[in-house]
């Protein structure tokens, strides 16, 4: 689940077009090639443009409770060591952010303050540091993608265009995901309007709100508005893998669940 989790959040970033206002082309391949090539410009530390904020709506997903549908995640990126999350839970925004080797959480209570409490740095090992956010591949070699990938027309509706890609069955094979595929929906311009992740008994679909490239970002997108909790390398990779089951433990019972 974690591999896949890398690659879907490294698909998500790949999916978001440079230019669009281009045209889209007609060959499927064209299409996504057109919109992985543009990350490479992201990651590439002589980029123009550096940096984005996206809005995300969750529209589906395997296991939802109800009062989730059309929860709203925003998103602000500048790599190679700046990146923010932020959602609702339990009727109050949550951010989490990495700034360098800084990470903090707001707000500072339960059940995130739990994640202080973990074990901090030892005196006694070298401090362990959070690795920059890279392509796992020279971005030059970026615009060969779309050749590891099966694509193809899934339809369309209302002037969208669908297409949907999976892994070459080798590739698929030794990461373990042959089950696993994308389905693009693009607009007029080839620019994502939706995004939904099939895989064996679960699927997520998310719908693009909004989508903004700058140079950067202003540096007031880093720093916390209030009180925040401050994690290490070690608290961070020792503490995210049960933080999902924490929130999930202390949500509240929907209607259908305190009826049964």
């Amino acid at each position: 689940m974690k591999k896949f989790a890398l690659l879907f959040a490294l698909g998500i970033a790949l999916v978001f077009p440079l230019r669009a206002q281009q045209p889209a082309p007609a060959n499927p391949y064209d299409l996504l090639s057109r919109a992985l090539t543009p990350i490479a410009t992201i990651f590439s530390p002589e980029a123009q443009l550096h940096a984005l904020n996206a809005t995300l709506v969750l529209e589906e997903m395997t296991g939802l409770p109800p009062e989730m549908t059309g929860m709203r995640v925003e998103l602000a990126l500048q790599p190679p060591d700046r990146v923010l999350i932020r959602f609702p839970y339990q009727n109050e925004p949550v951010t989490f952010c990495r700034d360098g080797q800084s990470v903090w959480i707001t707000p500072n209570q339960p059940p995130f303050d739990a994640l202080a409490a973990l074990p901090g740095e030892s005196k006694k090992k070298k401090p362990q540091k959070l690795g920059p956010m890279v392509l796992p591949f020279p971005p030059q070699q970026l615009v060969l993608l779309p050749v590891l990938f099966q694509v193809k027309e899934a339809g369309g509706e209302q002037g969208m265009r669908k297409i949907e890609a999976a892994l070459m069955p080798e590739l698929a094979r030794g990461l373990g995901v042959e089950e696993w595929s994308v389905q693009l929906t693009l607009d007029a311009n080839g620019k994502p309007a939706r995004i939904r992740v099939v895989g064996p008994g679960w699927h997520l679909a998310v719908r693009v709100e909004t989508l903004d490239y700058a140079r950067q970002l202003p540096e007031a997108t880093w720093e916390p508005t209030g009180e925040a909790i401050r994690l290490n390398a070690r608290q961070i990779r020792t503490g995210l893998d049960s933080l999902g089951s924490v929130l999930e433990s202390q949500r509240p019972a929907s209607p259908e669940e305190r009826s049964k």
